[in-house]
């Protein structure tokens, strides 16, 4: 098994705890810990990731984040434990510029704020480019600063459409440059003794 060792957004503390977690594929199996994970998100977190609060999640959403139906790319990041404290998922669909794949992520409240959240998007990117998708669709709430600051920084110019609910950033993607990391992965997790509640 793969290890990726993973800083806290690039920073060292003494106010920082390290412990390991594993990166790997979600299944119909899992859908039990996934229902868990997304009842346990703060309403805040779960609206900036579902434009709405979903505790619990509706059959039709929870078979879709455990990859019941469709052909989505479903990433889980789990502690210790095997708790889930985050989940990422690329769908993938064919429009008139070739194939493009729709992102969304969520980190579980007390994990945000460690650089989880910037290394799921980056893998789920990684496996997109070579599954030979050229363009990402996110959609992001405005008030979802957090999220909208990790896609400003790696995507500058990405055009950005701002719908009723929504701004919809729709970056280009190359093919990668760099080996894609292998699934499943040991994770290094790094978090903060007293961490403060932020969007994923």
């Amino acid at each position: 098994m793969n290890r990726t060792p993973v800083m806290c957004a690039g920073r060292q503390s003494r106010d920082l705890s390290s412990v390991s977690g594993l990166l790997r594929q979600a299944g119909p199996e899992d859908c039990g810990l996934i229902r868990d994970f997304v009842c346990d998100l703060s309403p805040r977190t779960q609206y900036f990731r579902f434009f709405t609060t979903v505790s619990p999640p509706s059959s039709g959403l929870l078979s879709a984040l455990c990859g019941g139906r469709g052909s989505a790319d479903i990433l889980l990041l789990t502690d210790r434990l095997g708790a889930i404290i985050g989940h990422g998922m690329a769908a993938d669909e064919t429009g008139n510029d070739g194939l493009a794949a729709n992102i969304g992520l969520v980190i579980a409240d007390r994990w945000q704020g460690n650089g989880l959240g910037t290394m799921l998007l980056s893998t789920l990117v990684g496996r997109a480019a070579a599954r030979g998708v050229t363009s990402l669709i996110l959609d992001v709430l405005p008030a979802n600063d957090w999220m909208l600051g990790i896609i400003g920084r790696r995507w500058p110019d990405a055009p950005r459409e701002r719908t009723q609910d929504a701004i919809v950033i729709r970056p280009s993607i190359g093919r990668p440059v760099q080996p894609i990391a292998k699934v499943p992965a040991v994770i290094g997790l790094c978090q903060r003794h007293s961490p403060s509640p932020q969007a994923a």
